[in-house]
């Protein structure tokens, strides 16, 4: 993910943490894969990775999941996924038409603005979820990595199971994938 603009982000928890997650070795890989093959949101997997990374435990992910799946999923429906599948197709075009070469390098740059414009939009979803917590009073509690861990599988269960995600064990090796990543 690119950086969002300094005036969006700055002093935004979750986006650094978003930042410097999706950057770990494998993050960016895994969390493509579950969103491709099962539809899974990588802000919503960040977000509840996020939630036991600041060390809330379990127990803080019933009071923001609702508001996050709905805001997330309208996000996704209403804005995401129609950038993202025009940048699909633009993709189909350029391999399959019969554009001509300077055809096709106008419509990769296109391309690459529409995949800019997708990043910036999830960009602000994080900034959204993000909002969802702010008004808490919670900053955590000392918890061990493992216990971290365990929590951020248990916020990723749950939110899996709320989205209807049905995870197979090549998608369970993505998911360690990421909190290895995260937590060792």
């Amino acid at each position: 993910m690119n950086a969002a603009p300094p005036s969006l982000a700055k002093g935004n928890p979750l986006w650094d943490f978003v930042v410097w997650a999706y950057a770990a070795p494998g993050v960016e890989k895994a969390s493509l894969a579950l969103q491709n093959r099962h539809g899974a949101d990588v802000n919503m997997m960040l977000f509840c990775t996020w939630l036991a990374y600041r060390g809330t435990g379990t127990s803080n992910l019933a009071r923001y999941l609702g508001a996050a799946l709905k805001l997330s999923r309208e996000w996704q429906r209403k804005l995401v996924e129609p950038v993202r599948t025009a940048r699909e197709n633009l993709k189909e075009v350029i391999e399959n038409s019969t554009l001509l070469e300077a055809q096709r390098d106008v419509a990769t740059a296109l391309r690459e603005r529409i995949k800019q414009s997708e990043l910036e939009l999830e960009q602000l979803q994080t900034l959204a979820l993000y909002a969802l917590v702010t008004d808490s009073t919670d900053d955590g509690m000392a918890r061990s990595p493992e216990e971290q861990r365990d929590d951020a599988r248990n916020n990723l269960a749950v939110y899996f199971t709320a989205s209807g995600i049905k995870l197979d064990p090549l998608a369970e090796t993505h998911v360690m994938r990421i909190l290895t990543a995260v937590f060792g």
